[in-house]
């Protein structure tokens, strides 16, 4: 593996910085919320059948993809490395929320296992009815070209 001393970000790339996606329209299902706190072992009262609120992780359920028009592709392999949850107030079952995406970085990543790699963040707002923010997520996802077998 050849060890890259330049970056191969390009400027359109990083044009495609702060681009927003279109609203897409999101429900945290009852039915979805119940069977995760099943499959987790999950009894915390406040998500409890009855409160009408979904526990945190349904996020993960509901994520959009990210859109192809936002996601800048520099090297030919990407993967999921971390996803990080904010929340400005309870998501609430059965109530459509707004899920919005913007790409926020792209950068460079020298050395490491695998060397050379670019890491691409995006962030998802998810707005209730009123426009407000109730929860945001940021992913990474980190590009790398697959080693030669």
């Amino acid at each position: 593996m050849a060890d890259v001393t330049e970056s191969k970000i390009t400027d359109e790339h990083r044009a495609m910085l702060g681009q927003r996606s279109d609203p897409i329209e999101v429900v945290p299902k009852t039915a979805d919320a119940q069977r995760m706190r099943d499959l987790l072992g999950d009894t915390d009262p406040r998500w409890a059948d009855g409160t009408g609120i979904a526990p945190p992780y349904i996020l993960a359920m509901m994520e959009p993809r990210l859109p192809a028009e936002l996601s800048p592709q520099v090297l030919s392999s990407g993967i999921l490395t971390q996803t990080e949850w904010k929340f400005s107030q309870p998501i609430k079952l059965e109530e459509p929320l707004q899920a919005v995406t913007q790409l926020i970085d792209v950068r460079d990543r020298l050395g490491g296992r695998y060397g050379y790699s670019v890491l691409v963040m995006f962030q998802t707002s998810y707005l209730n009815s009123d426009g407000e923010e109730a929860a945001a997520s940021l992913r990474t996802i980190t590009q790398f070209d697959r080693p030669e077998s």
